[in-house]
């Protein structure tokens, strides 16, 4: 065998050496580490179909250039997404999905808003006397 015939393979993502024979690109644990991030894209798409790569990367933390490689992979597929230019209800930023109502720091302002107004309402509800009784037996009593 001469040496321009030998086929080392590399993982694209940690450049460590692969089988020639693999089918995947990827390493063992590179390979996991992918197949985790689509399973999060799929299950997001699941949840919200015809949502934009610019969309997911706000909601999910995944870069959308990581996005945009699976769909020239192949595996994910881009449709037209006619609900573009969305904004959100408190600060009017765009939002670019119909499904969502607010934007990320807006929807984490609310629900940190949220747990305060529970916090404070728990609060009161614990200084709240409780051995106050009724005073039905005293006119049962009389009768």
């Amino acid at each position: 065998m001469s040496k321009s015939s030998i086929r080392i393979k590399t993982c694209k993502r940690c450049k460590s050496h692969i089988h020639e024979n693999s089918i995947y690109e990827y390493c063992p644990s590179c390979y996991k580490i992918v197949e985790e991030v689509f399973d999060k894209i799929r299950e997001y798409l699941r949840e919200y179909p015809g949502a934009t790569s610019f969309e997911m990367e706000q909601r999910l933390g995944i870069p959308a250039r990581i996005i945009n490689n699976f769909v020239r992979g192949g595996r994910l597929i881009e449709i037209p997404n006619e609900h573009l230019n969305v904004e959100c209800l408190r600060c009017g930023s765009l939002l670019l999905s119909a499904y969502h109502k607010y934007c990320p720091t807006c929807e984490n302002e609310i629900k940190n808003d949220i747990l305060k107004a529970k916090e404070s309402l728990s609060s009161i509800n614990n200084n709240f006397d409780k051995s106050g009784k009724m005073h039905i037996d005293h006119y049962r009593r009389k009768r």
